[in-house]
C-alpha cells in the first residue's frame, strides 16, 4: 500500500525560517518598541506626567514614524531575501533540480514569508492587550483599536509583500527588485502627478490642482501609509488591497511557471518584457525631465523641450545599461529615434486639442457653475475634516459674467503665459455642472489687475457673496462662542458667547460683507482684528474685521468694547508718511532707511490726521504709499499702505 506524503516540505519550511526569521524577529522588536513599550513609558509615570495625554484616534499615533518605517521596508526586505534564490544562478540551478514542482515551491516560500509577515503583528497585539488590561487604558484607546491597527496593518503588509514577490518574478537582480517594487508600488500615484503636471504645461487652462487633491494619496499604499495616524484606511481601500494582493499573488505564479533558471542575473527576466522596461524607463525619465526644467524656468515652453530631451536620452541609456550590465551601449541610436518620433506625434497631436483649451460652454448648456481660487474642492469631511466648499452661482446674469471672464482669459492666452509670478497672480478656477450631467473644469494662474472689471461685477453681486463667504452658511443657533481678536498692542480678545449677542454680531457681519465693494474687499483684505468663529468639532470660521464694517464697528462702540478690540487713533503716537518706491523698497529694512534719510517724510501727530490715516491705511495692490504706524504702548511700529484714491488729501498736498 502507498505511503500518502504531506504537501508540507518540513525540510524546506525549516530551511526558509534558518534564512529569513530573522527579518521576523526584526520586525517583532520594532513594533513591541514602538507600541506597548511606549505605551508603558507614557502611561506607568506620575499621575501628573499621564494627565498630559489625550485619547488617540488609533494605534498609528504611538511612535508613527517607526511602524511607517517598517511597514513599508520589512515586506520588501522579506520578499526579497525570500526569493534570493531565483537572482544567483547556482542557487536557483540547485533549488530547480529539487524533486518538488514549482507551484509547491512558490506555495512554500510565499506561504511561509506571510506568516513571518503576520506572526509579529499578532504577538504584539496580544502584549497590547495585556497591557491594555493591566494597566486599564480604556480611556486613551479601545480594544477595537487593536483590532483596527491589527487588520489595517496585516492588510498593507500583505498588499506590499506581494508586490515585492511579484517584481521578484520578472528579475533577477535582488537590488533591482527592491527599486523596482517600490517603483511599482508608487507607479499609479507618481504617473498620475508626472501626466498631469506635463498636461498642465501643455494644455491652457488644465486644472492639474483639482484632480490631484481628489484622493490621489489613495493610489499608492505607500502614500496612503503616510496618512494612517490621521487618516482611516476606508472599507472600499481594504477591497481593493485585498484583491490587488490576490491578482499579484496568481500573476506570480503565472510568471514563476515560465521564468527561466538561466534568468538569474538578468535585470529583466523576460525578453518580452524589455522593450517594455526600456522605454517605460525613458518615458519617466521624459515626463521628470520636462516638469524640473519648466519648473525651474518659471514654466518656460522651450526649457520644457529641452527637459525632455534630456531626461529622455537618460532614461534610454540607463535602462539600456541595465539590462546590457554595460556602459557601453551609446551607439544603439535606433530605438530612442524610433520613441523620439513616436513622442513627436504624440506630443502634435496634444498641441492639436485647440477645442480643450478653447471649450467654454455655452450659456443654454450651464446648469451651474463655481468660481474660486482654490481647485481644493469637494474633499470628503470624514477623511480630511471640515472644509468649506463655496456653493454653485445659478442665476443667468452671474453665469454669463463668469462665461464673459472664461473667454476673455482665453484670448490672452499669451499675454498669460508670459506673465511673471507676482504678488497679484491668483488662481482662478471655474467649475461647469452642464444640463447633461457632464463637468467641465478649468484652471488658470492671472494677473487679477488685468481682469478687476470683469471680477468686479460677479464678486460684488449678492449671490457670489452669499455663495461665497462662510459667514453666511452657518447657523447661528449652532455658534458655541466668538472671540474678536485684537491686533497691536495693549488689545485684549473679546469673547462673547450669549446668544443676543451671537446673533446681532453675526446679522451685521454679514450686511457688512453684503454692501462692501470689490475694491475693498482686495484693499482692507488682512488689515485689522480678526474674528473668529466656534461651531464645535474643530470647525472655525475666521474673518478680518475691516474698517469698512461699519455695523459692526457701530455695534462694538455703543457697547463700549471698540477700544479693546481694534486699533483706535488714541492708540497712536505719530505716523510717518513716505512715497512709494518699488525698486528702493524691496525689504523693510531699506524702509527704514528711506525714511532716515529721506527729507520729504511727512509726519502726522494731529489726531483727526491719524484717524483719518488709520481708516484708509490697508495692504492694497497699488502702493503709492508707505505709512509707519508708531504707537504709545511699548516699542511697537506697524507699516501699512495707501494707494493714490485712499490717501488722504492733505498727504497728496504734501508729496506735490
Amino acid at each position: 500500500m502507498p505511503l500518502k506524503t504531506s504537501w508540507l516540505n518540513k525540510e524546506l519550511i525549516l530551511q526558509i525560517i534558518r534564512s529569513t526569521s530573522w527579518i521576523s524577529i526584526l520586525y517583532f522588536f520594532g513594533l513591541l518598541f514602538a507600541l506597548p513599550i511606549r505605551m508603558l513609558m507614557m502611561y506607568t509615570a506620575e499621575e501628573e506626567s499621564i494627565a498630559q495625554y489625550n485619547p488617540v484616534n488609533s494605534l498609528f499615533h504611538y511612535e508613527f514614524v517607526i511602524q511607517l518605517g517598517l511597514t513599508i521596508i520589512i515586506p520588501v526586505l522579506l520578499s526579497v531575501f525570500l526569493f534570493r534564490y531565483l537572482q544567483v544562478k547556482q542557487s536557483a540551478d540547485l533549488m530547480h533540480s529539487l524533486p518538488i514542482r514549482r507551484e509547491k515551491l512558490f506555495h512554500h516560500y510565499v506561504l511561509s514569508g506571510i506568516i513571518l509577515l503576520i506572526l509579529p503583528i499578532i504577538f504584539v497585539a496580544f502584549i497590547i492587550m495585556g497591557v491594555h488590561a493591566a494597566f486599564n487604558l480604556s480611556s486613551f484607546f479601545h480594544l477595537k483599536d487593536i483590532g483596527y491597527w491589527v487588520g489595517t496593518t496585516i492588510v498593507l503588509d500583505l498588499l506590499i509583500f506581494s508586490a515585492g514577490v511579484f517584481v521578484a518574478m520578472i528579475t533577477g537582480i535582488s537590488a533591482v527588485q527592491g527599486v523596482l517594487t517600490y517603483i511599482l508600488l508608487l507607479f499609479p500615484a507618481g504617473m498620475t502627478v508626472l501626466i498631469f503636471y506635463n498636461l498642465q504645461m501643455l494644455l491652457f487652462g488644465f486644472p492639474t490642482d483639482f484632480y490631484l487633491h481628489r484622493n490621489l494619496e489613495t493610489l499608492s499604499p505607500l502614500t496612503y501609509a503616510t496618512l494612517l495616524d490621521g487618516r482611516p484606511l476606508q472599507k472600499i481601500d481594504v477591497i481593493l488591497y485585498l484583491f490587488f494582493t490576490f491578482l499579484f499573488y496568481v500573476f506570480s505564479i503565472l510568471l514563476y511557471k515560465k521564468r527561466k533558471v538561466e534568468s538569474a542575473s538578468e535585470a529583466i527576466a523576460f525578453t518580452k518584457l524589455r522593450s517594455i522596461f526600456k522605454y517605460g524607463v525613458t518615458f519617466c525619465t521624459m515626463l521628470v525631465g520636462g516638469m524640473y526644467f519648466a519648473e525651474v524656468q518659471n514654466e518656460s515652453f522651450d526649457w520644457m523641450i529641452f527637459g525632455y530631451i534630456v531626461g529622455s536620452i537618460i532614461g534610454y541609456y540607463i535602462a539600456n545599461m541595465l539590462l546590457e550590465k554595460s556602459w557601453r551601449v551609446f551607439h544603439k541610436l535606433k530605438g530612442l529615434v524610433i520613441y523620439g518620433v513616436v513622442i513627436a506625434f504624440v506630443y502634435i497631436g496634444i498641441q492639436g486639442f485647440g477645442f480643450y483649451e478653447n471649450n467654454v460652454p455655452e450659456q443654454s448648456e450651464i446648469k451651474k457653475v463655481y468660481l474660486t481660487d482654490s481647485p481644493r474642492m469637494n474633499l470628503d469631511p470624514k477623511l480630511y475634516g471640515y472644509t468649506f466648499t463655496p456653493d454653485a452661482l445659478q442665476e443667468k446674469s452671474n453665469i454669463e459674467l463668469v462665461r464673459k471672464l472664461h473667454q476673455q482669459i482665453i484670448n490672452d492666452k499669451k499675454i498669460n503665459a508670459q506673465l511673471p509670478e507676482n504678488e497679484f497672480m491668483r488662481t482662478a478656477f471655474f467649475l461647469y455642472e452642464l444640463e447633461n450631467g457632464k463637468i467641465v473644469t478649468r484652471q488658470y494662474r492671472v494677473d487679477d489687475r488685468i481682469y478687476e472689471q470683469l471680477f468686479k461685477p460677479i464678486y460684488e453681486s449678492t449671490e457670489y457673496k452669499m455663495a461665497s463667504n462662510e459667514i453666511f452658511h452657518i447657523d447661528a443657533d449652532e455658534v458655541e462662542y466668538l472671540n474678536i481678536i485684537g491686533n497691536g498692542p495693549g488689545k485684549w480678545t473679546v469673547p462673547f458667547r450669549i446668544e443676543k449677542d451671537l446673533k446681532e454680531i453675526i446679522e451685521l457681519l454679514r450686511a457688512d460683507i453684503l454692501v462692501e465693494s470689490y475694491e475693498d474687499q482686495n484693499y482692507y483684505s488682512g488689515r485689522g482684528s480678526n474674528i473668529e468663529i466656534f461651531l464645535g468639532k474643530d470647525h472655525y470660521v475666521y474673518l478680518d474685521f475691516k474698517p469698512t464694517y461699519k455695523g459692526l464697528e457701530k455695534w462694538l462702540k455703543d457697547r463700549e468694547l471698540l477700544n479693546q478690540t481694534t486699533i483706535v487713533p488714541e492708540d497712536i503716537s505719530s505716523i510717518k508718511i513716505i512715497e512709494w518706491d518699488s525698486k528702493e523698497m524691496t525689504h523693510p529694512d531699506l524702509i527704514e532707511e528711506k525714511i532716515e534719510n529721506s527729507t520729504e517724510v511727512l509726519e502726522i501727530k494731529d489726531i483727526k490726521q491719524i484717524k483719518e490715516v488709520l481708516t484708509n491705511a490697508g495692504w492694497g495692490r497699488t502702493h503709492h504709499y508707505i505709512a509707519i504706524f508708531h504707537f504709545k504702548e511699548g516699542n511697537y511700529s506697524e507699516r501699512l499702505y495707501l494707494d493714490e484714491e485712499h490717501a488722504p488729501e492733505f498727504v497728496k498736498a504734501f508729496f506735490k
